[in-house]
């Protein structure tokens, strides 16, 4: 009984660890978005999409509209994928074939958030048709539904459980509420936190236990909406200027800027900040990496 009992531990250990090297994720800079299988320690690259190579868009996306891509989130369970970039354009990728399901033209978008009834809410940074929050249609495109005020938007992010929409701007991190039918939506704020030390909002993200990472241009953030807490995210403590953050479980994987605003590669670690490793991407202005949850 005892051999069986060891055979079972080992057994359980090695499918954990092998369930836990599968896991996807995405990076993303210039035209382009790259898929990793992440390792412990290390990422190979396995999928690659390019706005120039696209056949399904117009030639103006091709050429520059998504020339700087700076997001690129998985949803309905890495399925799809949002993709915006601050040259002005904004996408919505099916993952099997690379089809785009979804354009719009964004000022300046930073973030994109899929949020319920086939809605997209895009955030647009500094630029004189940017500075607002918009929703989408996935069904319509380049149709902007509904706008309010963003200054330097550059997060958004859809929290189910509290059916919340949060949102990150340059001072500010804000709760709206969705409400209307899907062909006239709108948010109405429920809730603002000032963002701390030298604000400059760059990432908001979703930690998968009710918190929130915040990134600024001086530091990294743990946000508690239920008491509006902002304190230093401790595994992050020494890094400086983080332009994305993402969680999946006990695995973190971030970008920090090592020239001008972009990285030549991805870090790895686990929850605590331990056993990091630098993943080089050489060949590509890095800006952002977001796990499949």
């Amino acid at each position: 009984m005892r051999t069986l009992h060891c055979l079972l531990v080992l057994l359980l250990t090695t499918t954990a660890t092998v369930a836990r090297s599968a896991e996807r994720l995405y990076a993303c800079g210039d035209d382009q978005v790259r898929e990793y299988r992440v390792q412990v320690a290390s990422a190979t690259e396995t999928w690659r999409w390019s706005a120039a190579q696209a056949k399904d868009l117009p030639d103006a996306y091709r050429q520059k509209l998504l020339s700087h891509i700076d997001e690129c989130k998985p949803v309905e369970g890495g399925r799809a994928i949002l993709v915006t970039s601050s040259t002005g354009g904004v996408v919505l990728l099916d993952r099997a074939s690379g089809r785009v399901l979804f354009r719009a033209l964004a000022p300046m978008a930073h973030s994109a958030e899929y949020l319920p009834d086939g809605l997209i809410a895009v955030a647009l940074s500094i630029e004189p048709n940017g500075d607002r929050l918009q929703l989408y249609d996935r069904y319509r495109n380049e149709r902007p539904l509904f706008e309010t005020p963003l200054p330097s938007g550059h997060g958004v992010v859809w929290d189910t459980r509290r059916q919340r929409l949060f949102a990150l701007s340059h001072d500010l991190l804000q709760a709206f509420t969705l409400s209307g039918e899907r062909a006239s939506p709108a948010l109405h704020e429920a809730g603002r936190w000032t963002l701390p030390g030298r604000r400059d909002g760059h990432d908001l993200s979703a930690l998968g236990d009710g918190r929130y990472a915040v990134t600024t241009d001086d530091g990294v953030w743990l946000f508690s909406p239920d008491d509006g807490a902002l304190s230093t995210f401790e595994p992050l403590r020494s890094a400086s200027r983080v332009k994305a953050l993402s969680v999946l479980g006990e695995r973190m994987a971030w970008v920090e800027v090592e020239e001008n605003w972009w990285a030549y590669g991805f870090h790895l670690a686990d929850r605590e900040g331990s056993g990091g490793v630098r993943v080089p991407v050489s060949d590509l202005h890095l800006y952002k990496v977001r796990w499949v949850h």
